[in-house]
Order: structure tokens, then C-alpha cells, then sequence
């Protein structure tokens, strides 16, 4: 889901008139279809020719963590030399880079692991950390320090640490030994102090860097909390939303609260976690909610001109992989200008067609359906994506094959091997047209993958997105020609008990 969680930035520091967001910051998952490094140093470009100022790295896995965390990382992980080659890229384009690690939940790539599974808040579900036990916080300690040793060599001012969708809070057997001793039974207080520390240890190894989390915690806080953990001067809250009606989601009294508390805040946007598809118009419809946001409120703070967009590739770390990047190129270049104009303008369509590569004949409206003939790094997976997509969409529309199958292709008709050839032969037909169609998708998908993602990759998504679809045909197609092979059938019943 790729480029479509949109973050706000709102800094308290001085008033501005100006209309929409003057610093642009992209989200980059590697927990889902990490890029190869020069695939990702030409996203990287790519980024800055759209005008993106920064990006935000969700590293996870892919970072080559020493010590403990060495022998579970991503075996196609990257080198230190190669992350320093990718944050000296980034440095020569003049992009603010800020790195994200979890620190509370969604921490399944460490829990998920046998030998720290004892770490876990419900042993049943490797998410949340068990931050009663100090081994834990030494452990999210040791991930934050080795990725903030590297990042800092880079003017690092922010790092993200999560902390959302925490489910379950209070149930490993440190929790409920402490709760009643040290937080009076409380489990936001324990989840305060537990943000406390980690912040302050990077604020004390690293004083440049300001700390971001999701809001998830902060939203319905008591201020007299938010203050009593000096949250409000260690943390600056990410507030998330995907819905298009924001003023019902995000009410003027939340960001009157928010303001009580806190110099910077942040918001977005996503789409569904099975989704290989980029929707852009949900997208866009979101982000013009996040502009207006800007103009409702910005009389709230005193600086309210900085946005993030960002989406993930999978949802968590078992999640399966939803939009890549290749599919998700045109969305993020007409967000970023929805975010900073409200409106796509033809000076800012002919932007996006020439920073895309795209034919001058390109229209907007091609764009935005998803019609164009782009050419952007890693354009040939989104062709490749696109072509299977729109053959799948074809084929599930196909009402004529449907009708046939419900009336003379039913699992008892391929049960039996016995049905009208009359009517089942065209679809027959309609199977193999398709399934030679998805031979050469699947075949240029391959090819194109592997310019850009590592093997794992397209294995996975073949797994999920092209085989069910593919051996489906194929088992009727099979059922067809086995039907077609009979002449004659006996008398019914054809079901004996």
C-alpha cells in the first residue's frame, strides 16, 4: 500500500500565511519488497525530481544490526556499506532523511524469532513487547542505537518509534508483577514511562534528534499524564487517519488538545492490505482533506507547513505484500502536488509527465486511471502488474463464461466428468486464451522483478496474487477436455451413496 499514509507535520515556532505544505517527506518500506540498491538510489532521484525534500527509511529487517539481532536479520539484508552508500545519495540530493524503528509494537521481526519469543506481551501473538522486563527495553535500546549510530553520520534531526496498535498491554507475567507496584495498575502509565526512556536515550545519545511516534496513545491521554511523563517535550505526536471525511475522524477538539500539549503533530492515509493494485483517487480525495486540515486549523499553531507521504508494502511484517512502488509512482507525484496546490493544474500535470518519463501526449485523466505509458524506473513491474490486473478484471467480467459456468461447469459437473460440451466448450477456449495471456505476464513480471526486487519477491507475489488465479483456469480447462473426451453417459442418478 505503497506512498498513502499521509502525515502532517504542524511546528509550533512562527505563523505562516502560506497556503498548503512547504516540506514534503516519502515514506520507504523495507519490510515489503525491499529495493535493490540501485533501484533504490534511482527512487531516491526520482523522489527529489518530484519535489520531495526528505524521506522516512522503515528499515526493519533490512538493516545489518550486529550482536543479537545479527542472526535474525533479512537474509537479503543490506550491507553497512550499502546503507551508507544509499544515505550518502540521499545527502547528495539534499533529502532530509528520517529513520523509523518500532519500539513498543509491531516488533514481529524480532518476536517472531524463538530465542526472543520470551519477550513477547502474549506468547500467543509476536506484536507487542513485554516492556515490564527490562530485557526487553534493552533490546529495542540496542536496535535504536545501532540504527541512530549509522543515521547520525547524516544530520539526523528526527528518528520515528512507533508505538502503535499496541493490542495487548498488561499480560505478560512482568507486566502484571509490576503494574500494581509501580503504576497503579495503569497500563498507559507503563506504556508512558516505557516512551519515556526510550526517547530520552536518544535524546541523550544523539541531542540533535527529535523523536516522533504515532498518536495512538496521546489521542485520548489525560494532558496532566502527557505532562506528568514529559511526553510533551520528548515526543512529537504522528496522527494517522484514511478516511475522506476528516472532519468527522479528526475533530477540531483533538487538535485543540493536541495543541495544549505539543510543538509538532502528524496524520494519514492507506488502503487495503491484500491490494496490489494502486487506487489513486481514494488517495487523492484523502490528501485534499489533509490541505483543508491545514487551512481549519492552522490558526492553531504557529507552523503548520511540513506533510509526509508514506504507505507500506505490507501492513506488518506476516502481512501479505500489497502496493509496490512501481505501482505506485503516478499516485505519489499527483499527491505531492495535491498536497502543496489542492488543485492538479495543467503546469503541474506537464511536471509530473516530464519528471515520469511519460509521452507528451500523456493526459492527466490517463494518470489517473492508470492508462499511461510511463516510463519511470521500475516501470516494466507496473506493466507487468498493470497487464495482469486488467486481464484478471476482464476475465471476472466476463459474464457470458460465468453464466455458462454456473449452469454446466459446477464442481459436480467436474466431479463427474459430465456436462454439454455445447455449452462449455467456449469457455474452454476462453481458459486457454487467458491462461497464455498469463503466461507471458507472468514471464515479463519475472524479468522485470528481478531488475529491481530480490528473488523473494516475485515468489511471493506470483504465490499469492497469480497461481490461486492461474491453477483455477487450468483446473477447469482440464475439466473441460476431460469432459469433451465422453460420448455417451448412463442413466441417473449419477451420485450413488
Amino acid at each position: 500500500m505503497l506512498l498513502q499514509r499521509t502525515l502532517v507535520v504542524l511546528a509550533l515556532t512562527v505563523h505562516t500565511a502560506l497556503c498548503g505544505y512547504q516540506r514534503s517527506i516519502v515514506h520507504f518500506d523495507m519490510k515489503g519488497a525491499p529495493p535493490k540498491v540501485a533501484y533504490f538510489k534511482q527512487l531516491l532521484t526520482m523522489m527529489s525530481g518530484l519535489g520531495a525534500t526528505g524521506v522516512l527509511m522503515e528499515w526493519e529487517d533490512m538493516f545489518p544490526y550486529q550482536g543479537n539481532l545479527n542472526r535474525i536479520v533479512n537474509k537479503n539484508a543490506y550491507t553497512e556499506e550499502e546503507v551508507i552508500s544509499i544515505l550518502e545519495h540521499a545527502q547528495q540530493l539534499e533529502l532530509e532523511v528520517i529513520p523509523l524503528v518500532q519500539t513498543l509494537a509491531h516488533m514481529e521481526w524480532i518476536l517472531k524469532n524463538e530465542e526472543f519469543s520470551h519477550l513477547r506481551e502474549d506468547e500467543r501473538y509476536p506484536m507487542v513487547a513485554c516492556i515490564g522486563d527490562p530485557s526487553s527495553l534493552e533490546l529495542i535500546l540496542d536496535s535504536v542505537n545501532q540504527l541512530m549510530q549509522v543515521h547520525s553520520k547524516f544530520n539526523t534531526r528526527y528518528i520515528h518509534i512507533g508505538a502503535d496498535e499496541a493490542f495487548q498491554v498488561g499480560i505478560c507475567e512482568a507486566d502484571r508483577l509490576i503494574l500494581p507496584v509501580k503504576y497503579e495498575n495503569d497500563t498507559l502509565r507503563m506504556i508512558f514511562n516505557h516512551l519515556k526512556k526510550v526517547s530520552i536515550n536518544v535524546t541523550e545519545e544523539f541531542p540533535a534528534t527529535k523523536v516522533l511516534m504515532w498518536y495512538d496513545e496521546l489521542k485520548s491521554a489525560p494532558l496532566e499524564l502527557i505532562k506528568e511523563y514529559s511526553l510533551d517535550e520528548l515526543v512529537i505526536p504522528v496522527v494517522w487517519k484514511y478516511t475522506a471525511n476528516l472532519d468527522n475522524d479528526l475533530p477540531p477538539e483533538m487538535w485543540k488538545n493536541m495543541s495544549y500539549s505539543f510543538k509538532e503533530v502528524w496524520g494519514g492515509r492507506a488502503d487495503g492490505a491484500s491490494r496490489y493494485w494502486n487506487r489513486l483517487k481514494p488517495y487523492i480525495l484523502n490528501n485534499k482533506e489533509w490541505y483543508l486540515q491545514n487551512e481549519k486549523y492552522k490558526l492553531h499553531f504557529t507552523t503548520f507547513d511540513s506533510i509526509i507521504i508514506t504507505g507500506w508494502q505490507r501492513y506488518d511484517h506476516f502481512a501479505s505484500l500489497c502496493e509496490l512502488w512501481p505501482t505506485s509512482m503516478v499516485s505519489l507525484a499527483l499527491n505531492l502536488i495535491v498536497l502543496t496546490k489542492f488543485h492538479i493544474d495543467t503546469a503541474s500535470a506537464e511536471q509530473v509527465i516530464n519528471a515520469l518519463n511519460c509521452p507528451p501526449s500523456t493526459t492527466l485523466d490517463q494518470l489517473v486511471a492508470g492508462t499511461d505509458k510511463c516510463r519511470y524506473p521500475g516501470y516494466r513491474a507496473r506493466d507487468a502488474i498493470r497487464d495482469y490486473f486488467q486481464l484478471k478484471t476482464f476475465f471476472e467480467n466476463s459474464t457470458w463464461v460465468h453464466n455458462r459456468e454456473n449452469g454446466w461447469l459446477q464442481s459436480s459437473h467436474m466431479r463427474l466428468s459430465a456436462s454439454n460440451p455445447y455449452y462449455i466448450d467456449a469457455i474452454g477456449k476462453a481458459y486457454e486464451r487467458t491462461l497464455k495471456k498469463m503466461d507471458t505476464i507472468t514471464n515479463n513480471m519475472r524479468t522485470a522483478f528481478t531488475e529491481i526486487f530480490y528473488p523473494d519477491v516475485i515468489e511471493e507475489f506470483e504465490t499469492d496474487y497469480i497461481t490461486p488465479f492461474y491453477e483455477e483456469l487450468q483446473k477447469r480447462k482440464d475439466a473441460v477436455a476431460n469432459i469433451d473426451t465422453k460420448r455417451s453417459y448412463g442413466p441417473r442418478p449419477w451420485f450413488r451413496l
